[in-house]
């Protein structure tokens, strides 16, 4: 409603075009115009919006954890459910889960598609939280594999990560992306490297 209001339109006129069967409620201050035939992005939007904390927040919700990640193209199908986090406490909405954060610095927050989410780093640590080793393995190449991974940024967020769930396990993970003087860090000779140690031999 916010924004219907900020283009100059009354909040009378919005509430009777609610009533008049134009605007279509998603979630509280939340409408979709003229129909509900909503796309993935549209639903991942309204969640955002619905996030949305007072003005005297320090920053604004943002799509994160698998929302960010699909965003990303981290990964290859879209989620089920929507992730969002905010810097206030909100009760979730059973459509979509709200992250709390008092703090998110600002390079932890990016703009995908003209989508407010959590940076590449940032992503990978929360979705560490659940991912399975194999799996973090795969998001970690396919951000390689799009030119988004940043060995050092992701190295900066574990280093203010403090007591975050997803710490340890990318630690673990980013591993094999630091500096090793006993190979060449060419991404098939991590693989192959991964697929050895995996296999219970000795690391070449």
């Amino acid at each position: 409603m916010g924004q219907l209001v900020a283009l100059g339109h009354a909040e009378r006129t919005v509430i009777a075009w609610e009533a008049a069967g134009r605007l279509h409620r998603l979630h509280r201050g939340v409408y979709a115009v003229g129909h509900r035939k909503l796309t993935w992005y549209s639903r991942c939007w309204a969640a955002v919006l619905a996030a949305e904390p007072d003005e005297a927040a320090p920053w604004r919700a943002v799509a994160s954890h698998n929302s960010a990640a699909y965003l990303w193209g981290l990964l290859r199908f879209t989620p089920d459910v929507m992730h969002v986090t905010a810097p206030t406490r909100r009760r979730a909405n059973r459509r979509f889960v709200v992250h709390f954060s008092s703090i998110l610095a600002e390079e932890d927050r990016a703009v995908r598609e003209g989508f407010p989410v959590t940076a590449v780093p940032r992503t990978l640590l929360d979705l560490a939280i659940r991912a399975r080793p194999e799996q973090l393995e795969g998001y970690l190449e396919r951000a390689e594999d799009r030119e988004l991974l940043d060995v050092r940024a992701l190295e900066d967020v574990l280093a203010r990560a403090g007591g975050h769930r997803g710490r340890g396990r990318l630690g673990q993970a980013l591993a094999i992306y630091r500096p090793d003087p006993a190979f060449t860090r060419s991404k098939f000779e991590r693989r192959f490297r991964r697929a050895v140690i995996a296999a219970g031999l000795a690391a070449p």
